[in-house]
Parts: structure tokens; C-alpha cells; sequence
């Protein structure tokens, strides 16, 4: 495993890697030749469960629904300005967009691959083609014009996170959340697999995942913007099973039955009891991905 190098960030202290793509690189590589890799199995094994379709595609989405999607929405609820117009950065194969739509939300899709745009459009949505950043500043996506900005997976894999959640500032109207979910990188557990397997760091994917965040990074980007960061949440820390023995890195096959066994036990529990542990994981800058919700306050 090719491990490749990271640098501090001055401003926002996460790790980023280096050299970093150009932006142009990095939006032919969306729109050429990602799918393909997801189609070989290379990248984004969630994707490429939702694109073989069938029973599996099929449980994943309503585990998918049962818990992620399920936070995405009562965050809304509960930190927003009670609007119903939705954005997803990244929107992927649309997924996302119909549990909100379920839901009773307005939702819009937003991403740089062609062959997502044209999914989601086949199911019946809208979506725009190109980079949100450039999208909101040509006045494709109207400043004020939804109530909820999402980047699920995606705002790691921007040339500028900073930048987007700027531009997710403007076009939020008043009292609006932003909810970013990414990879939870160089945590506590990861950092103890490095140092007790001797494993290389195998969450540096180059070249789309260019950001590695943090918790206090997206919090201090948000406020750097404008945002103000209201609640934090984790999930299930995934590199518990390093840990405990079944190296799924090292040994692919392990890797289904170790996803599995994270569903089983989040379909176990209440989602209260859910939620109170991610919290507590989140606490610690422990869990897999890391989740937080910032508003958009004042008038602007």
C-alpha cells in the first residue's frame, strides 16, 4: 500500500495532503474516472452497494435511512429555521435527496460527477452539474434561497473547504444550518493501530480526499464564515476491529462481516442511546466520521 505524505494546515491546524491536487485535476477526476473506480472496486464500497443494486443495495439503504439519513433530518428540525428547501453537496446517487424527500423536504442536488447528476435527475429530482463554490457564485444556486446545506463524505474532497462552507453561508437564508459529515482522520483508535499493528495509514486517499478534518478544523471553519457550530456526534468507530483482531485493511474479506456487525448493533440500540454514545465518542474525537451542525444567524 503506496502510503502518500500530509502537511499541517496553517490556518485551521487538520492535515492535508501533499502535493495537493489542482482543482482542475481534481474535477476531471470526478467527472472521468471516479465511477469507474467505484465500478472496480476501488473506492466508495457504499456507492458501489447502491449501484449493483439488489438485497444488499437494498438493506444498506435502510440502515442508510434508520440512522445517518435520520440524524441528517432531525438536525434540521431541531437547529433550523424550520424551512424545507435542502442542498446536498456531493449528492451522489440521489439517495440521500428521497429519504428528505420522504420526509417532507424540498430536497436539490449538487455534484461534480456526470453520471451522478443524471441519476438523480432520473429519479426525479433537480440537480446541478459543476463545483457548488462556482455554482453559488455564478447565481446558478440564488443567495438565501434554502434552509439546509449538506456535505456528506464530500467536504474532505474539496480544493477548499473553507470556501464551500462560504458559499454554503450564502446560500442559506436566515437561520439555516450547514451539517458537514466527514472522516473522522488521524483520531485516538486510528493513531493506536499505526502504532501497535504496524499498519500504514490506509485513510490517505489520494488524489480526492485531500483534507483529513477534525472536529475543532470544521468548527473553526465555520466560524471563520460566519457559522455558528451548535451540536457534534460521531459513529461507530470502525478501527475498534483492528484492534480487536480482524484486520479488514490488510485482509479485504474481513471487511463485510465487520460492516455487519457495525449495522447490527446500531440497529440494536434506541436512538437516543445511539445518539448519547456517538456525543460521548465525538467528546473523546473518537468514531469513524465526525458530524456537525452549525446555523446561520442575523439576517445576512
Amino acid at each position: 500500500m503506496t502510503e502518500h505524505s500530509t502537511r499541517l494546515d496553517a490556518r485551521f491546524g487538520h492535515r492535508v495532503l501533499d502535493p495537493m491536487p489542482t482543482q482542475e485535476e481534481l474535477e476531471a477526476f470526478y467527472r472521468d474516472t471516479y465511477y469507474t473506480l467505484i465500478d472496480e472496486g476501488r473506492r466508495a464500497a457504499d456507492i458501489a452497494r447502491s449501484r449493483r443494486g439488489g438485497e444488499e443495495a437494498d438493506d444498506q439503504a435502510r440502515w442508510l435511512s434508520e440512522t445517518l439519513h435520520r440524524d441528517i433530518t432531525d438536525a434540521i428540525q431541531e437547529h433550523g429555521n424550520g424551512g424545507k428547501r435542502v442542498l446536498e453537496v456531493g449528492c451522489g446517487l440521489g439517495g440521500l435527496l428521497a429519504d428528505l424527500a420522504d420526509r417532507g423536504f424540498e430536497p436539490l442536488g449538487v455534484d461534480l460527477a456526470t453520471a451522478a447528476v443524471e441519476a438523480v435527475r432520473e429519479r426525479g429530482f433537480t440537480a446541478h452539474a459543476g463545483a457548488f463554490d462556482e455554482l453559488v457564485s455564478a447565481g446558478t444556486i440564488v443567495p438565501g434561497s434554502v434552509d439546509a446545506v449538506l456535505f456528506v463524505n464530500v467536504l474532505e474532497q474539496t480544493f477548499d473547504p473553507a470556501a464551500n462552507l462560504a458559499a454554503a453561508a450564502k446560500a442559506l437564508a436566515p437561520g439555516g444550518v450547514v451539517i458537514v459529515r466527514s472522516g473522522n482522520d488521524f483520531n485516538p483508535l486510528q493513531t493506536a493501530a499505526v502504532d501497535a499493528l504496524g499498519m500504514p495509514r490506509w485513510w490517505i486517499s489520494a488524489p480526492e480526499h485531500i483534507h483529513y478534518l477534525s472536529y475543532d478544523a470544521v468548527e473553526a471553519m465555520m466560524r471563520s464564515v460566519g457559522l455558528s457550530p451548535r451540536y457534534r456526534q460521531s459513529d461507530f468507530p470502525m478501527e475498534l476491529f483492528l484492534l480487536l483482531g480482524s484486520d479488514y485493511i490488510t485482509d479485504k474479506s474481513l471487511g463485510g462481516d465487520c460492516h455487519h456487525r457495525r449495522v447490527a448493533f446500531e440497529r440494536a440500540l434506541p436512538v437516543a442511546t445511539r445518539r448519547r454514545l456517538y456525543q460521548a465518542f465525538a467528546q473523546a474525537g473518537m468514531g469513524r466520521c465526525l458530524f456537525v451542525v452549525a446555523a446561520k444567524t442575523g439576517d445576512g
